[in-house]
């Protein structure tokens, strides 16, 4: 039996709305937030249905009540080690049953799936938790159907780290976006796989054998709750003389609106006392990372001596060369060699673009005993206070891997995540004021558009800084009207994509 097929074609009678499914309905047109690559639809959009949406959400609610450490929906879910035997036990919420979601009698559903027959059987128990016995023909067809999905997703998540970790990030924030991502993602893995469904009754069954996922999932909520926990973290700034006069000056001095993330401020006391000497931002566009490096510099009061952006100012000058000086040659000295020579940071930007011939002396300027060799002969020893740091892109076009060497040679490897809603709302409404009631719309076609790219892995990219652009130029036009010179332009000239985004753009009311 193909279940999956099926779940199109069955509804409940009282209702087509996926019960706290975020508005949808059964058959709901959801393409507008995501369109998966294997998608075989004639129209190509993505659709929903009820018995798949409702089962994600009953099963994300027993996950969460296991997060949370209460009862508010009872249940587990146990797993043989070759994921060839799936058990699941849940309890139903009151509220499902009294709003007609679940049949009144039924409590407790127990689902067991063996992988060598691809056999499902449901159970169902009322509430004194009594088999209710007969066969699944007192079971309207969706009340079978959830059972079987819950247990599916379940076995999904086993077997499916990148679908687990989308899940686990749902729990903790509950989106339309990711709960759409979630039911296509399901749907498009298994829309062709059939299973012989049973009912019998499965109390007898004996799961010890079997890993518990409620054990196993309160090991991964301690150790996330321990991730994020406030960890204090004392900064150590430089002394005020530790550099050069006419250096102090280029001390950075950022926006108010630009704070610096808690994973970023944490190495910094590293980099004021040389155990962290060479650092190295990686990420997508857009997520800061010589901001990144500048807030770092500003939170210890180390000058910033020079910014180099390797696609385009690198060059075989980079430490100083021979100018003329009147009737001499003479060697005129960089500012980078100059924070070598008297200490203060340098930032290669985009590290990844640079021709290896160029990033060779790093090598000996990053090693134990650090120093540089210049054109004319002079070796300058790596001052204490000298710092390396650098950014760069994975996977964009026109970089290059590191050479081993080098990347070795960094003290700290950091990545840094996506800027979230409210950094980038804050970011915007403080540059932009007159955005500020628009904030929502731009954040809304930033993510579809963020969702279409990785999905279909388009080398394309959309960042904050195209959100600022296009709202400033709003500021003296209609936002459709500056989004064709703002956002539209991401597409790099391919039309159909151009129409993608002006159909994003008309989803929402700009006047």
């Amino acid at each position: 039996m193909n279940i999956f097929k099926v779940a199109y074609k069955v509804k409940r009678e009282n209702s087509d709305e996926i019960y706290k499914g975020f508005g949808f309905k059964h058959h709901s047109d959801a393409t507008q937030y995501y369109v998966h690559p294997n998608n075989q639809s004639f129209k190509g959009t993505t659709t929903l249905c009820q018995p798949i949406g409702e089962a994600l959400v009953l099963f994300s609610l027993l996950c969460t009540s296991i997060a949370k450490g209460d009862c508010t929906v009872a249940g587990d879910y146990f797993v043989s080690d070759d994921n060839s035997q799936v058990f699941l036990q849940i309890d139903v919420p009151e509220d499902w049953r009294q709003n007609g979601i679940v049949e009144p009698e039924i409590h407790r559903y127990e689902v067991l799936f063996e992988a060598i027959q691809d056999e499902i059987t449901i159970a169902a128990y009322d509430e004194l938790g009594r088999w209710i016995d007969g066969n699944m023909e007192h079971l309207h067809p969706l009340y079978k159907l959830l059972p079987c999905f819950c247990l599916l997703i379940a076995r999904e998540c086993r077997v499916d780290s990148d679908y687990n970790a989308v899940l686990l990030n749902f729990i903790e924030t509950p989106v339309a976006d990711t709960f759409v991502n979630l039911h296509e993602d399901f749907y498009q893995a298994h829309k062709f796989d059939e299973y012989n469904i049973s009912y019998a009754n499965l109390s007898g069954f004996d799961h010890d054998g079997l890993l518990s996922f409620r054990e196993s999932f309160k090991v991964i909520a301690e150790n996330k709750a321990e991730a994020k926990a406030e960890q204090r973290c004392t900064v150590t700034p430089f002394d005020g003389n530790a550099f050069l006069p006419e250096y102090r000056k280029l001390i950075p001095a950022m926006p108010p609106e630009l704070i610096i993330p808690k994973a970023v401020r944490s190495i910094c006391s590293a980099v004021t006392n040389g155990d962290a000497r060479a650092v190295l931002f990686h990420g997508p566009s857009g997520t800061g990372k010589t901001i990144a490096c500048k807030l770092v510099c500003q939170e210890i009061s180390l000058p910033i001596m020079e910014v180099i952006n390797c696609t385009e100012n690198l060059d075989e000058f980079v430490l100083g060369k021979f100018i003329p000086d009147e009737d001499r040659i003479i060697f005129k000295e960089s500012y980078v060699t100059a924070a070598i020579r008297h200490g203060g940071a340098v930032v290669f930007e985009e590290i990844n673009f640079a021709k290896p011939q160029y990033l060779a002396f790093l090598n000996s300027l990053l090693d134990d005993n650090g120093f540089v060799r210049l054109d004319n002969g002079a070796v300058v020893r790596r001052h204490k206070n000298f710092r390396f740091f650098a950014t760069m892109n994975l996977g964009y076009f026109g970089t290059k891997e590191l050479n081993q060497a080098l990347y070795n040679r960094f003290n700290v490897v950091l990545e840094l995540a996506a800027l979230s809603d409210e950094a980038i709302a804050k970011m915007l409404t403080a540059r932009i004021p007159d955005c500020a009631d628009k904030v929502d719309k731009l954040l809304g076609v930033y993510h579809k558009l963020k969702k279409k790219i990785d999905s279909e892995e388009l080398d394309i990219v959309i960042s904050p800084r195209n959100l600022e652009n296009w709202a400033r130029l709003a500021k003296y036009e209609s936002y459709i009207a500056a989004a064709e010179k703002t956002i539209i332009p991401i597409a790099k000239c391919d039309r159909v994509m151009e129409n993608t985004i002006r159909s994003i753009l008309m989803l929402y009311k700009w006047g």
